[in-house]
């Protein structure tokens, strides 16, 4: 994989940050030809795909997260999925990095540091490594003092602070010592769905993310033990983890690095899933003389007593409706037509006792709407102490270290794609 440069744009198109690894002939030809065409096609079209060829002999491709575009350019034959990946672990470092989800302002105020970021993420067009914890020992957090001394003198405070790192353990600092010990477990259920028009789930996955802070001192080793380990399949491990122990026992066994890390990735074998639903949403949509009227019904689902929390609903519309009118006795709404137009439907929480809300949306449109035509509603929630996987941290031993350990695990739902067709 080689990229020729990468961007990032804000909500109009406009680059706030490049970096170039190819020839000046390239570089040229991505700031001046290939990213003015670019931006246009994003300010001008609605159904865009991560993936746009460019103009001579260029592939862009891009991710959108809150206002701003991750866009990388390349001219050679390369594997999609790696750079997409690549601009995720771009957007997701940004955010630990600034406790946020990226925005130009917070690019601008911590430009060196981002500057930094890409250096050593990215050599010669190639991914060196996308590690947080070892990113965080060649280029720090930046802080409020830092940035005033780099805005003042014009050069960087930011030292290599892993000098001292273990040749077994690179992602570890020698002699880290805390106050507390302390180790916490985050494990988030994602399930990725499409409900079809008579609410019957034809698509269904479980996928989830074990994330870690780690504040403990010395050299510690870790073991987890999962009650529902050997269910689990297509697992991806952070590099500290010892993968013969998990082949041959189904543990996990580590040196954890130092602060906020991703142990493991994982998907929930085809045959251990139930398909139990948190929140069942159904969406029925019916032509009018003039246009169509949708309606969007929610309801409580298998939680566990839980409540689900911070609901929204997107439903894009046609693109040549007008005269919007939107009714709901529950929650807030918003119309946009700035580029495709479309009701994006709030609910800030659901408890498993409520009733069944509804959303209609009625609309006209200058020309007759298709009775074939197929919509979508788009859903994201979560639901905080639910696992819909069903896993749980049976053990957490510590060794080779004296001192007590202090952890703490929370599991939580989300969905993922999930998708509501009608």
């Amino acid at each position: 994989m080689v990229l020729d440069s990468l961007f990032i744009l804000n909500d109009a198109g406009a680059p706030i940050m490049q970096k170039h690894w190819g020839t000046d002939l390239s570089m040229q030809r991505a700031t001046r030809v290939v990213i003015p065409a670019f931006s246009r096609y994003l300010t001008s079209h609605t159904d865009i795909t991560p993936i746009w060829p460019g103009p001579l002999s260029t592939t862009c491709m891009h991710i959108q997260r809150g206002d701003l575009t991750y866009t990388a350019v390349v001219s050679t034959e390369v594997a999609p999925l790696e750079i997409l990946e690549l601009l995720e672990s771009i957007s997701t470092l940004l955010y630990e990095y600034t406790g946020q989800v990226a925005t130009e302002l917070t690019i601008k105020e911590n430009f060196v540091c981002v500057y930094q970021l890409l250096s050593e993420m990215i050599d010669s067009g190639r991914v060196v490594t996308t590690d947080t914890s070892v990113l965080r020992g060649l280029v720090p957090v930046p802080s409020l003092m830092g940035r005033v001394i780099e805005n003042v003198s014009g050069f960087s405070t930011n030292t290599l602070a892993n000098s001292t790192a273990s040749h077994d353990a690179p992602w570890r600092a020698r002699n880290i010592r805390h106050t507390s010990n302390q180790f916490f477990v985050d494990i988030v259920d994602r399930i990725d769905a499409i409900i079809d028009t008579t609410g019957t789930c034809v698509s269904y996955d479980i996928l989830g993310d074990i994330t870690c802070k780690s504040r403990l001192s010395g050299m510690p080793h870790l073991v987890m033990t999962l009650n529902r380990a050997r269910e689990l399949d297509d697992v991806a491990f952070h590099p500290c983890v010892v993968r013969r122990t998990w082949d041959a026992e189904r543990t996990i066994a580590f040196v954890p690095p130092d602060g906020p890390f991703k142990l493991a990735s994982y998907h929930m074998a085809t045959q251990a899933l139930s398909r139990s639903m948190p929140l069942r949403v159904l969406g029925e949509a019916r032509c009018t003389e003039n246009g169509m009227t949708v309606c969007v019904t929610v309801e409580p689902g298998e939680t566990g007593s839980r409540s689900v929390e911070n609901i929204r609903i997107r439903v894009p519309l046609d693109s040549r409706a007008y005269n919007i009118g939107v009714q709901c006795k529950s929650g807030t709404h918003m119309v946009t037509t700035s580029r495709r137009p479309q009701v994006e439907w709030t609910l800030d929480e659901i408890r498993p006792s409520d009733s069944a809300i509804r959303l209609v949306i009625q609309y006209s449109t200058r020309n007759a709407v298709q009775s074939d035509s197929t919509n979508a509603a788009f859903v994201t929630f979560e639901v905080p102490g639910y696992s819909v996987s069903s896993i749980k941290v049976d053990a957490l031993r510590l060794l080779r270290e004296s001192y007590k350990l202090f952890k703490g695990v929370r599991y939580s739902t989300v969905a993922g794609s999930f998708q509501v067709r009608f």
